[in-house]
């Protein structure tokens, strides 16, 4: 019993740090005209690599929400964050919970990056869409230039996201076998 509840609170403890990291990469960016880039979608597919995708996707989500919330510009989109960055640390831990074994190479892991990352570019895209369309109405004919600039942007930082995540997620697992907190995330129950 008393095992359990230590295991239990480890991961929880693992899952609050993720949180954090998630939230402070955000702040590591370079201002663009459209947008940012920044290394904040790497670590959210990292946090779906290695929580799997319904645990990693409310990290992801709930790292950025709070970051949102840090700046009065993008607060009143914390949800909507939440829902996004969310969803791509969905669909890329469950691609990795389901595919990834230690003895395959990285491939598996880039493959769920990239689904991950488009699917993120997607919803984003669409949002702004939306903005721009109805909550914050421009001439018909200024959307999709400024959906082009956005779109830049965004696959810059889901380009960095494809490369970096997997890279990261090899050397945690490792490093985080060899630590025995494996046991406390399910995908690294794989790796010995």
């Amino acid at each position: 019993m008393n095992q359990k509840k230590t295991l239990s609170t480890a991961g929880l403890a693992l899952a609050g740090m993720m949180v954090a990291v998630v939230m402070v990469s955000n702040y590591i960016s370079i201002p663009t005209a459209f947008s940012r880039l920044h290394v904040a979608n790497a670590i959210c597919l990292l946090a779906g690599m290695l929580f799997g995708g319904l645990q990693g996707g409310i990290i992801a989500g709930l790292g950025s929400a709070l970051f949102d919330l840090t700046y009065p510009a993008y607060a009143a989109e914390a949800w909507i964050t939440f829902l996004m960055k969310g969803t791509m640390a969905l669909v890329c831990g469950v691609l990795v919970s389901r595919l990834w074994k230690p003895s395959q190479k990285r491939s598996t892991l880039v493959m769920a990056s990239i689904a991950g990352a488009v699917t993120y570019i997607a919803l984003y895209m669409f949002k702004n869409y939306l903005m721009l369309r109805f909550v914050r109405p421009v001439p018909v004919e200024t959307i999709g230039p400024a959906l082009i600039g956005k779109l830049s942007s965004s696959a810059i930082n889901g380009l960095f996201a494809v490369i970096v995540a997997p890279m990261l997620f090899v050397a945690l697992a490792k490093a985080l076998a060899r630590a025995g907190m494996a046991r406390h995330l399910p995908i690294l129950d794989k790796v010995k």
